[in-house]
């Protein structure tokens, strides 16, 4: 098979076809980065979830008479609470919090970002709770247990809080697929729109060389390889804009939630991983696409 023919052919192809070839590469480019923004994007909810999961505990908040009266969990009532969590095989640790440590503790963190806030809340307003960390954050059974207990006020699960914030980032990557395959159908049908215009002009060259012997893959591959080269630059130039956006743009935005472990950091490492295996995926289903497309023109 004369390859310096078909390489040769399929580049003249590029040219040929020059308007539909950019639309076609810019196509490829916007729904690959759209694909690899998505895939990131899971990486790092995924990676977010967990290290919130590895720090979130499920608060128990005590009643009033223990909250008023009550400075180390001495009470009967508080620790029939707290010995009943500590027996259990689910909970890894369990710590007491009084009034006026809730009150110091909730000073502690909103005194900068909410002075308004602080002042007007008084240490009457919190009460004494147990915070307990489990094992497996996902599996609530321990706290089911002093769930009906006559001294327990409020049970927050701040793992609830972590699914709402993954559930709501899952909604922006499943948004960035759906936008993607949108692009990605257009993609395909371009291609099928290139390789058969170009096919069609140069439909007696096909038939010349069908004549004189030539292979249906030989005839074909010419604009399979046009189709897969237009596919490549695509998948080149969005690799390049995935990360330049992603280093330029994203990190820097980032930069502070990244320092203070509110979100995930993914390395700029996953780019290089995660968008060539994107673009090879990209240049089959490319190739695949425009081999059938072809099916019409070129049958014996």
């Amino acid at each position: 098979m004369n390859w310096a023919f078909i390489f040769r052919e399929g580049y003249k192809g590029l040219g040929r076809n020059i308007t539909m070839t950019i639309a076609l590469v810019i196509t490829t480019m916007l729904s690959l980065v759209l694909v690899g923004a998505g895939i990131l994007l899971s990486q790092a909810t995924a990676q977010t979830k967990d290290l919130y999961l590895d720090r979130v505990e499920v608060m128990v908040e005590l009643n009033e008479e223990i909250s008023a009266s009550d400075e180390d969990c001495s009470s009967q009532a508080c620790r029939e609470v707290r010995d009943t969590l500590q027996a259990d095989s689910g909970v890894e640790q369990v710590t007491f919090r009084s009034r006026a440590q809730s009150y110091e503790r909730f000073v502690e963190l909103f005194e900068a970002s909410e002075p308004d806030l602080v002042r007007e809340t008084s240490p009457e307003a919190l009460p004494a709770a147990l915070h307990v960390r489990l094992s497996d954050p996902s599996d609530t059974s321990p706290i089911d247990e002093i769930r009906d207990l006559p001294q327990v006020a409020v049970i927050t699960d701040q793992a609830d809080t972590v699914r709402d914030a993954a559930s709501t980032m899952d909604t922006f990557r499943n948004m960035t697929w759906f936008f993607a395959g949108a692009q990605a159908l257009a993609a395909i049908f371009l291609i099928v729109n290139m390789v058969q215009l170009a096919a069609f002009n140069r439909r007696e060259q096909i038939g010349i060389m069908r004549m004189v012997g030539a292979s249906r893959w030989f005839t074909q591959a010419p604009f399979v390889l046009e189709a897969v080269m237009a596919v490549a630059i695509g998948a080149v130039l969005a690799t390049v804009l995935v990360f330049v956006g992603k280093r330029t743009i994203v990190d820097t935005i980032l930069s502070e939630l990244y320092s203070s472990q509110l979100i995930a950091y993914v390395p700029t490492s996953a780019v290089w991983t995660v968008m060539p295996l994107i673009g090879l995926a990209a240049m089959l289903i490319g190739g695949l696409a425009a081999q059938i497309a072809l099916r019409s023109y070129v049958r014996k």
